[in-house]
């Protein structure tokens, strides 16, 4: 078999830096990191790095090298990464690419993840490139989203009509494919998936998944954030923010990392009270610390869902459409560890390279055959093409309706309103998926019954909706979308202007909590 590459996948905390140490000592390994973070230097407990006297004299590659003012793009990776392998074959080695930035790992092994395409700049001086170069990070940093959405509308309308008008990430990556390549992204994902299949995984993969049940990864998530925050991750942080700029972008570089965002409030807080003199050591202030190391796990246990989503969502259709072999490894018990991780993926690794048979990887263990099974077709191409935004008019109309009747005080006759009075944005959902999970939604349900009712009983669903609003607000059970119905009505207002109530009846009030945060939040 050719020369080929390991790489060890999942979600942050299960072990996968063990794993690589383990793999690398039996097989002649080196490691590439694969996380995007734990290339800056610094920062080891923000990142999690491995410490120096857990790597077992292994070789680590792309770690602890980058200053905290620059950034590392996936095109810096893959390049960097390819350079290292080819080394690292050279030596007889094995290289091992390991990281929970499945991204960069993914694009690293098929050529048609990633656009590789470079603009053709042999006409211009090195000057002009890096006067264009420094022209458009600058539109890119300094326009707000609005503007960067009406560029990317105009160079590629169809990556337009897939990305949010909101998503500022997704708008400006696909702005910087077109400024580096000169072509637009949809385009070169065509080009690319027009690949042969056998061109397309650019060398023998043996790719392995650590995965842990959610409810034991979860406990052990939450314990690990409590020994960074006693191993010195407070210190961290503050070395972080004296480094800060003036144009600091939060959403990329080391400043994305877990934990610097989620104790903002605390050292702000902190700050202050010693610019004003004031003791740090505050009953309110404490409070507001162990406030934000609960939302520091919570992100955290929401990253890790992600990663599961990513490998299932993305990375499994595609092993499975260039039929390339990928095996979970059980490693929810850690007293169990070495035995169903460590040892199994050193016998698979060691078998696949000699090109002798391999185990089903299914019937692996008890979450293999489960998590294997890939969530969706991948067709990127045809997704690209039919992609479409749908308005839901139910909800847009509803929304509207309440807001005209609430937004501005009632006998006002001024006509220009204040922002908070301004209509609604309509509910757009973008994509498929989004859509039928939309469909379901106890919002979109609830705005759905609101409809029918108000349709069937007129005037008089004002009223009584007035009524099931004091009904919940006697009883504690308000919901959102109740107390936006019935929030003028803490007077003796009934909600329908000079209707009588001996005029309407009502035989039930419907208890069901109409507003769904999970599902508000999707939207």
């Amino acid at each position: 078999m050719d020369p080929g590459v390991i790489a060890v996948i999942g979600t942050t905390g299960v072990g996968k830096s063990n794993l690589s140490i383990q793999l690398s000592k039996e097989l002649d390994g080196e490691v590439i990191n694969g996380d995007a973070l734990q290339v800056y230097q610094g920062m080891d407990i923000i990142t999690n790095k491995m410490p120096m006297d857990e790597r077992e004299g292994v070789v680590h590659h792309l770690m602890d090298f980058l200053p905290m003012d620059q950034e590392y793009s996936v095109l810096d990776f893959k390049a960097d990464a390819l350079g290292l392998i080819e080394k690292i074959h050279e030596r007889k080695h094995m290289p091992v690419v390991v990281g929970g930035t499945h991204y960069y790992i993914q694009s690293l092994l098929w050529r048609d993840t990633l656009l590789d395409t470079k603009k053709n700049v042999g006409a211009l001086s090195e000057t002009q490139q890096q006067k264009e170069s420094y022209t458009n990070e600058k539109f890119l940093r300094d326009s707000d989203t609005a503007t960067l959405y009406k560029k990317l509308q105009e160079v590629d309308p169809i990556m337009a009509n897939k990305w949010h008008e909101n998503d500022r990430r997704k708008i400006t990556r696909s702005l910087q494919v077109f400024f580096e390549t000169g072509e637009c992204q949809s385009d070169l994902i065509k080009k690319q998936h027009a690949l042969p299949g056998s061109e397309r995984l650019r060398m023998p993969t043996c790719i392995f998944w650590v995965y842990s049940a959610p409810d034991v990864l979860n406990a052990r998530l939450d314990a690990r954030v409590d020994t960074m925050v006693k191993g010195g991750l407070f210190e961290e942080i503050q070395g972080m923010r004296k480094s800060v700029g003036p144009n600091t972008d939060y959403e990329r570089g080391i400043w994305q990392a877990i934990g610097y965002k989620e104790f903002d409030p605390y050292f702000t807080a902190v700050e202050e009270a010693i610019k004003d003199n004031q003791p740090t050591d505050t009953e309110e202030l404490e409070k507001l610390k162990s406030e934000c190391t609960e939302t520091m796990k919570t992100r955290t246990r929401q990253y890790a869902k992600r990663q599961v989503l990513w490998i299932r969502n993305k990375l499994l259709p595609l092993c499975r459409e260039k039929e390339v072999k990928i095996y979970l490894l059980d490693a929810t018990s850690l007293d169990t560890w070495k035995e169903n991780v460590g040892n199994v993926a050193v016998k698979i690794a060691k078998n696949f390279f000699a090109g002798e048979s391999l185990p089903d990887a299914e019937g692996l263990n008890q979450y293999a055959k489960e998590m294997l099974a890939a969530q969706r077709d991948l067709d990127a191409v045809s997704a690209l093409e039919s992609w479409e935004k749908k308005e839901c008019d139910i909800c847009t109309s509803m929304q509207r309706i309440m807001h005209e009747k609430y937004a501005q005080p009632a006998g006002s006759t001024t006509t220009t309103l204040t922002e908070e009075q301004q209509l609604p944005a309509p509910i757009i959902i973008h994509g498929p998926t989004s859509w039928e999970q939309h469909l379901r939604s106890k919002m979109h349900r609830k705005m759905r019954t609101n409809k029918a009712e108000m349709e069937r009983d007129g005037a008089n669903w004002w009223y009584f909706k007035a009524q099931e609003y004091k009904k919940r607000k006697r009883e504690g059970t308000l919901n959102q979308e109740v107390e936006v119905v019935g929030r003028v009505l803490d007077g003796d207002d009934d909600g329908v202007r000079g209707q009588p109530e001996s005029k309407v009846r009502r035989t039930d009030v419907d208890g069901d909590d109409g507003g769904d945060k999970k599902d508000e939040k999707a939207l």
